[in-house]
């Protein structure tokens, strides 16, 4: 929804070249987008070293993805009101990025509004409206939401929670599920991190009496977009948390694929539990050797002092972390993904090795939207390190984005590749951290 800032140098030719220096490293982090060394480098860099309007500008960046929201609205509340002139073209970005955070903190009305107004503003200026609809369209959504009161209110205590963690197995592919109820009737939920929202098919919706708003929602998945609903369980309870008025998108999760379907109709998707859920928890900690999750009361520290994980623009996460050749990747962390795989960003920087050293093979993945078959090759072997844990992982898949029938590119995703949960189950427990943006993985105690 927002393009990425750039042109900035032109905004400090008068400086000195000590100054250049500073803000032009500053300048450049932020348009690569390269928010893991931008959140650094501000750690590192004295403030009065960087120009007023840089600082803040990199400021706001850096507490919008570390999901810093509160932060987030107050900063870039002031580059809207002091610093329009600097911004120029890039006004709108920081007006889009004030909404989201705004909706983050339970803000819905204003989000809404500064939505709304931009879309007016677009319009009125005679903007194609294919660019601008989704403006309107996310500020309905803002609307339904507020009119529903305080959502995610929860109703337990702070205190530690365990959670006894399922792991389902669906023709060789796991899941970590979990029990709980929806409005009082007990169900299985599906624990992912892939999920930016909370999913529920149209049939348990009905099922377990979820309130309808009016309001549609558009989700991306495998296959491309889906339209859907939103609706609202009045109750949520995962063991021992329970929260009030806990949004879900109602969405059909048919792709059109008869063998996808039938496997689907075979192993019924249940109720997804997402990110935002996820956030109230605040720290998560995936507990493999005892088979549960925990909710500690107060989060675990980080060992290095900094984030290895941020939010995306699609409200996902990602993983920084490196493989057995040193090298940073950065991986969209999903839990509702089994398998650990490559994408057609780190095949595209590393084509030659690949075709070499891989097998071809394909890679098949149903979901919403639809079904994807590309082409793909099969490497022996990659390991991944994950704060101090390194996860061996063989035969491991590097899509290449090409269609398997068309020839076409189908896959134009920026990340590296999609950390999945056959990762995850190589370690003893995974510590997830949503308050200071980090993961951690702990081995398994060597056996004597």
């Amino acid at each position: 929804m927002w393009k990425k800032l750039f042109a900035i140098f032109s905004l400090f030719v008068s400086m000195s070249i000590q100054a250049q220096n500073v803000d032009g490293r500053i300048a450049s982090l932020i348009n690569q987008s390269n928010w893991f060394e931008l959140e650094q480098a501000l750690k590192e860099t004295p403030a009065n070293s960087i120009s007023p309007f840089l600082r803040q500008l990199a400021t706001a960046m850096t507490h919008h993805y570390f999901n810093r929201p509160d932060s987030a609205c107050v900063v870039l509340s002031d580059l809207l009101g002091n610093h329009q002139q600097e911004l120029g073209d890039h006004t709108m970005n920081m007006v889009i990025l004030l909404s989201t955070n705004l909706a983050r903190t339970g803000h819905y009305n204003d989000a809404a509004g500064l939505l709304q107004s931009l879309y007016d503003q677009l319009t009125a200026l005679g903007t194609d409206s294919t660019l601008t609809v989704a403006y309107r369209d996310q500020a309905q959504q803002y609307r339904a939401l507020a009119a529903c009161g305080t959502l995610y209110r929860p109703l337990h205590k702070s205190d530690e929670y365990r959670i006894p963690m399922v792991i389902d197995d669906k023709g060789g592919q796991h899941s970590i599920e979990m029990d709980g109820s929806i409005n009082g009737r007990e169900g299985r939920f599906l624990f992912d991190t892939g999920a930016g929202g909370n999913l529920i098919t149209p049939e348990l919706a009905k099922k377990y009496g979820l309130r309808s708003l009016d309001a549609d929602i558009t989700v991306g998945g495998v296959g491309g977009l889906k339209q859907g609903d939103y609706a609202i369980a009045d109750t949520l309870r995962i063991g021992g948390m329970a929260w009030v008025n806990v949004p879900f998108a109602v969405i059909d999760a048919r792709t059109g694929h008869d063998e996808a379907d039938k496997f689907s109709e075979k192993f019924q998707l249940p109720p997804v539990i997402g990110l935002p859920v996820m956030f109230c928890m605040q720290e998560i900690q995936l507990d493999f050797e005892h088979r549960e999750l925990i909710i500690p009361t107060i989060q675990t520290s980080s060992p290095w002092g900094k984030s290895n994980l941020l939010r995306t623009d699609t409200e996902g996460l990602q993983l920084k972390t490196t493989i057995d050749t040193g090298h940073p990747v950065y991986l969209h962390f999903d839990t509702g993904s089994y398998y650990t795989y490559m994408q057609p960003a780190w095949y595209n920087r590393h084509q030659k090795e690949v075709n070499s050293a891989g097998v071809p093979d394909s890679l098949r993945m149903a979901g919403i939207g639809g079904v994807s078959i590309t082409r793909t090759y099969r490497l022996p072997q990659m390991k991944f390190h994950i704060g101090n844990g390194t996860a061996t992982i063989d035969s491991v898949k590097v899509n290449t984005g090409i269609d398997l029938h068309t020839g076409q590119m189908k896959s134009h995703d920026t990340e590296d590749g999609v950390l999945g949960l056959n990762a995850l189950e190589k370690f003893s427990k995974v510590i997830i951290n949503l308050k200071d943006m980090y993961m951690e993985a702990i081995p398994y105690a060597e056996k004597q």
